[in-house]
């Protein structure tokens, strides 16, 4: 990027404070990082673009830190690990988080082209093709949909790609029974005995589309329609006006008349933005739109991505919550990440705009790629530091899977969405 064109974006991020985000950044000399009100940010003291050297120095990082890894008994598949800790907590593969790992494997055997990842890749996949007709989860596109996917369009065999298809088709077939037609979405959960939905499935819906526009037919066709219309009741229900989000909203199951807000993993039910929630509303809705052309699809993808980049300065990260004026709040690493991917498939997908998603995600790319963010001088086994799990629940901090995987992602050339 060329300094008149990241000048550009600054201005653009200053514009789009003045038109109502309101912030100043002030600085922590003891750190030498800018905390942002209201918004609480860490920030590199100059913020650059991504370079070839340090998207090369990450993946050269991956290979080391995910080839040490061992698998351990029944439970082993990597869900975290806390800042100085060596080793990853593991789940079982009926977590939400049991797919990441596997699809960063895939990711660094998209890129090498080695033998030990292929392998690596393909032993961390199997179990998971066994749990395609698992119905008690809401995740089941982070737990199957994206190794199998990956799998599917990477692994040289046909037998095994004729695998993790299938099992990507089944796993969509499984999430569409969450559908409840007075709601026009899956069901995520009950919370506080209440029948709810989050903004996290933005992520899982998407499978449905592209599964059902593969197999076609009148079955095909109700798949997609079911994702598509989980996607659009996520657009109207939980983008606010200035396009932030909420996490959690509750329904009437038997109306479908929306109760509204109850507490997740924001600061406030209400009022409040939990920083990973928004990034993935920004991608999952860009994905449903280039799945679809569906225009509301795409004016909830921009106006969830402008609320973001109007409150984020270019090169910085956010505490776990938009709302959090602590500079010493938990930060949320892996919402930049994710964040940063979406970015990216927006650009992908409505080509260069006044907004220049691609050039503010790539300065967020410098910033994950430079050391003191990531495990480059740590024990920590993952490769992204800084990202917090669920903070009302424990507010430290540590490196996890699911934003390990988007950074790889997002520092992957790819001609999709």
């Amino acid at each position: 990027m060329t300094r008149q064109r990241f000048l550009g974006l600054l201005a653009i991020f200053v514009t789009l404070v003045a038109l109502g985000a309101g912030v100043t950044a002030p600085v922590e000399a003891a750190s030498g990082f800018a905390p942002l009100a209201p918004t609480s940010v860490s920030c590199l003291p100059s913020p650059h673009p991504v370079t070839t050297e340090q998207t090369t120095a990450l993946f050269d990082l991956a290979a080391r830190k995910l080839g040490s890894v061992r698998n351990s008994g029944a439970k082993r598949y990597p869900l975290g690990a806390l800042t100085a800790t060596s080793d990853y907590t593991r789940t079982t593969t009926t977590a939400w988080t049991s797919g990441f790992f596997a699809a960063e494997l895939w990711l660094l055997y998209q890129r090498t082209k080695e033998a030990q990842w292929l392998e690596a890749a393909r032993e961390q996949t199997r179990g998971l093709v066994g749990i395609a007709e698992y119905g008690g989860s809401h995740d089941l596109g982070f737990m199957v949909g994206l190794p199998t996917g990956l799998g599917a369009s990477l692994d040289p065999s046909p037998e095994q790609r004729a695998i993790y298809a299938g099992a990507r088709a089944t796993a969509a077939k499984t999430l569409a029974k969450r559908w409840n037609p007075q709601v026009l979405a899956m069901k995520s959960s009950d919370y506080d005995g209440k029948w709810g939905l989050i903004i996290d499935s933005a992520m899982n819906a998407p499978l449905l589309i592209e599964i059902g526009q593969l197999i076609g037919g009148a079955e095909g066709q109700e798949l997609a329609y079911r994702g598509t219309q989980h996607m659009l009741t996520l657009a109207r229900d939980f983008v606010r006006p200035d396009g932030s989000t909420f996490h959690r909203m509750a329904y009437n199951p038997q109306t479908g008349a929306l109760i509204g807000p109850i507490p997740g993993q924001g600061f406030d039910a209400s009022a409040s933005t939990w920083a990973r929630g928004q990034a993935w509303a920004m991608n999952g809705f860009t994905r449903a739109y280039a799945l679809t052309k569906n225009p509301e699809l795409l004016a909830a993808a921009q106006r969830t991505a402008a609320f973001w980049v109007s409150r984020v300065p270019p090169g910085c990260i956010p505490a776990w919550d938009f709302d959090i004026e602590n500079s010493r709040a938990p930060r949320d690493s892996s919402a930049a990440a994710i964040a940063a991917d979406g970015l990216l498939n927006l650009r992908r997908v409505v080509g260069d705009t006044a907004a220049d998603y691609g050039a503010y995600a790539e300065v967020t790319l410098g910033l994950l790629t430079t050391p003191w963010i990531t495990t480059a001088r740590s024990v920590n086994p993952g490769l992204l530091l800084q990202q917090s799990l669920n903070v009302p629940r424990s507010p430290q901090e540590g490196s996890y899977v699911w934003g390990d995987f988007y950074l790889l992602r997002a520092l992957t050339p790819r001609s999709f969405a």
